[in-house]
């Protein structure tokens, strides 16, 4: 199963180490941690589940915690799509 695309116009800004996601088309901005930004960022090139918990597991060097990345990727997608930063899906 593929990770929801990012809705149109949502980008990611990093500045003074902080991270933000910004609807350019809607006006908000969201304040986020560097692990929900790398989500965001693999929503935008059609990665599956399996492949953003692997590609986040060796990013935070966290191999062998699979499962918790795995369950932290679905609650940030679901706040995501309840956010209207992601196209409404399949539950992840």
């Amino acid at each position: 199963m593929n990770l929801p695309r990012a809705a149109s116009g949502v980008i990611v800004q990093q500045q003074d180490g902080a991270f933000f996601l910004m609807d350019t088309e809607g006006g908000e901005v969201f304040r986020v941690n560097e692990t929900a930004a790398r989500i965001f960022e693999l929503c935008q090139g059609g990665t599956s589940l399996e492949g953003a918990v692997v590609s986040l597991a060796r990013r935070l060097g966290a191999e062998g915690q699979e499962e918790a990345i795995r369950a932290d990727v679905r609650r940030t997608v679901t706040q995501f799509q309840e956010l209207g930063l992601c196209e409404p899906s399949r539950p992840v």
